[in-house]
C-alpha cells in the first residue's frame, strides 16, 4: 500500500492530474454518484479532462439526474490516455466498479484513493482517508477548498447529493457543524436543492412502496426485547414486485425508524451467497464490527457484508448470535 496523506497533500496530487479516470464503489449509492460524477465535473470545470466510470445500471431514482455524463465500458476507453486514477468511496480493491475487462491491479497509472470509511485498504499510491467526514463528497468539496477551485452549481449538485443521501438528509450522527457549512456552501454556489431531494426521497415508483410494505407484513422479526429487528427477504418477493435493492438505498431506514429498535438488519439473497445490511441508532452499539466478523465492513453505525451461508436459517444464527453479544455488551467484538 501507498502512502496515507492529509487533505492538503490530496488536493495538489489531484491538482497535477491532467488526464483523469475516475470510478466508485459497485452498485453505487447517492455518496458513490456524487462524489463521482462531482469530482469529473469539478474537474473539467478547472481545465482537466475527467472521465467517469460507471459501468452497472444506476439506481432508478438517479438516472434522469445522471444523464450521459459517464462511460460504461472500459472498453470504449484508451486507458493511455490517463495519468491518473481515483477511486471514491471505496474501501476495498475488489469493490471498484471498473467492469469485466478490466481488473483494479491491471491499472497501469498513479491512483489516489479518496474515501470516508476508516477501514479502508485500497492499494493505491496515495490515500485521504477522512474518517471526520460524513461523505466522500464532503471530502471532495474540502479539495476543492485547498485548492482553491470554485464550484459550478453542476458539480454543487452532485456533490449535495453525495452529503444529503450519506446522512439521511443531515438525520444521522455522522452530520457534524462541518457537513451542514459545507452543505450551506454548496447551496449558495447553486446546487439544486430540489432536484437532489425529490431524486433521493421523493421518487419511489409504486412497486417499490408495495414491496416495502409486503415486507413489512411478512418477513420482519423482532429479538432481543425488541431492540433488534430484521427482515429475511426471499427471493420470490423480490420477483413479485420486480424490484432490485440497487434502489433500495433507504429501505432499512423502515426497520431504524420503530421505537425502541437499537439495530437493523435487512438479508436475502445475492449471487449465490447472502447480503447483509446493518444499521445501528446508538452509538453504544456500533455494528461495523459486526459486519467485519463476517469479513465486511464500513461505518460504525451502517455497515455491511456478503455471509457465505447454506441457507437463511444458517444467517439467522450466525447474526442472532453477534447482535445478542453487542447489544449486552457493546465491546465483545469491536475491533
Amino acid at each position: 500500500m501507498g502512502r496515507r496523506i492529509e487533505r492538503r497533500e490530496a488536493a495538489e496530487v489531484l491538482s497535477g492530474f491532467r488526464r483523469v479516470l475516475i470510478a466508485t464503489h459497485e452498485k453505487p449509492d447517492g455518496d458513490a454518484l456524487g462524489s463521482a460524477l462531482g469530482l469529473g465535473r469539478l474537474l473539467r470545470d478547472h481545465g482537466r479532462q475527467a472521465t467517469v466510470l460507471l459501468p452497472e445500471p444506476l439506481p432508478v431514482k438517479f438516472r434522469k439526474l445522471a444523464g450521459n455524463e459517464f462511460a460504461v465500458s472500459p472498453a470504449e476507453l484508451d486507458l493511455r490516455a490517463f495519468d491518473g486514477f481515483v477511486a471514491l468511496d471505496s474501501a476495498r480493491d475488489s469493490r471498484v466498479a471498473l467492469g469485466p475487462e478490466l481488473s483494479f491491479s491491471a491499472l497501469n497509472m498513479p491512483i489516489l484513493n479518496l474515501d470516508h470509511h476508516v477501514d479502508n485498504s485500497v492499494q493505491a499510491d496515495w490515500s485521504c482517508i477522512a474518517g471526520d467526514a460524513a461523505a466522500t463528497a464532503e471530502l471532495v468539496c474540502d479539495l476543492a477548498g485547498e485548492n482553491g477551485w470554485t464550484i459550478s452549481p453542476a458539480a454543487a449538485t452532485w456533490l449535495l447529493l453525495g452529503i444529503i443521501t450519506d446522512t439521511g438528509s443531515f438525520r444521522f450522527t455522522n452530520t457534524t457543524g462541518a457537513t451542514l457549512r459545507t452543505a450551506a456552501m454548496l447551496r449558495e454556489c447553486g446546487a439544486q436543492w430540489e432536484e437532489v431531494v425529490n431524486a433521493a426521497f421523493f421518487s419511489k415508483p409504486l412497486r417499490q412502496q408495495q414491496f416495502e410494505a409486503a415486507m413489512l407484513r411478512d418477513c420482519v422479526k423482532s429479538a432481543c426485547g425488541g431492540r433488534f429487528l430484521y427482515a429475511m427477504i426471499p427471493d420470490e418477493l423480490f420477483a413479485k414486485y420486480q424490484f432490485d435493492m440497487r434502489d433500495g438505498e433507504t429501505v432499512i431506514d423502515l426497520l431504524r425508524e420503530v421505537e425502541g429498535v437499537v439495530i437493523a438488519a435487512l438479508v436475502y439473497r445475492r449471487n449465490g451467497d447472502f447480503k447483509l445490511s446493518l444499521r445501528s441508532k446508538d452509538g453504544r452499539c456500533p455494528v461495523g464490527p459486526i459486519a467485519r466478523v463476517f469479513d465486511g465492513g464500513g461505518h460504525q453505525m451502517a455497515a455491511g457484508a456478503t455471509v457465505h451461508a447454506g441457507s437463511f436459517a444458517e444467517v439467522e444464527a450466525l447474526l442472532l448470535e453477534q447482535v445478542t453479544r453487542t447489544l449486552e455488551d457493546p465491546h465483545a467484538i469491536q475491533s
